[in-house]
């Protein structure tokens, strides 16, 4: 059986050396550039779609830090039925917990709002964020006298991308001055009566 085989081997070498001569190309026709051409063209897909992914890991992390710095600071307002929670105090707390931010302090807005408990009708979508091409803090509402109401608390952080031409950063631009984009966090609470 193996010399059989090797035979068969022997003839299937010898047919495709015989059809790389027939097909053989020239001098002129040589290929040996041929890789950097392709790694030139795909270069720059393999560098989006890592900025992209290192700036949504970026993002989520920035959401996540938001979203817990929201949890503990609900909970203070949820056992303050006096309302001597102002909104400055809340911002600080947020930013206190949250401190992947960059400068909190300036770029979170948050915002209290009561949630009606006969139509359960929830305050409009389009959340007050700061405007850092005018520099202008919108007036968040503020609910006052909260005990025992329902209460929406929004948190809405503008930042930068961290590679605003390149990858993801490019999409996710969503602010009003065209360089920004939003992180926003919100939850809903009874505030406990006295």
């Amino acid at each position: 059986m193996a010399p059989i085989l090797r035979s068969l081997a022997t003839r299937c070498a010898t047919a495709l050396t015989t059809l790389d001569q027939v097909f053989s190309r020239g001098p002129d026709n040589r290929e040996d550039g041929a890789a950097t051409v392709e790694f030139v063209i795909l270069l720059p897909v393999f560098l989006a779609v890592f900025l992209s992914s290192f700036e949504a890991s970026l993002l989520l992390s920035r959401q996540v830090m938001l979203e817990r710095g929201v949890d503990v600071a609900v909970r203070q307002v949820r056992l303050d039925s006096r309302s001597t929670v102002s909104q400055n105090a809340l911002r600080n707390e947020v930013c206190a917990i949250a401190k992947i931010l960059p400068d909190c302090e300036t770029n979170l807005l948050v915002e209290l709002q009561e949630i009606d408990t006969v139509t359960y009708d929830l305050p409009s979508t389009a959340q007050p964020c700061v405007n850092r091409e005018t520099s202008v803090t919108p007036a968040a509402e503020f609910e006052a006298d909260r005990a025992s109401k329902l209460i929406l608390m929004r948190a809405c952080f503008a930042v930068d991308p961290f590679m605003p031409g390149a990858g993801l950063g490019t999409q996710l631009v969503t602010d009003v001055d065209g360089s920004s984009m939003r992180i926003v966090a919100a939850t809903a609470f009874v505030v406990e009566p006295v």
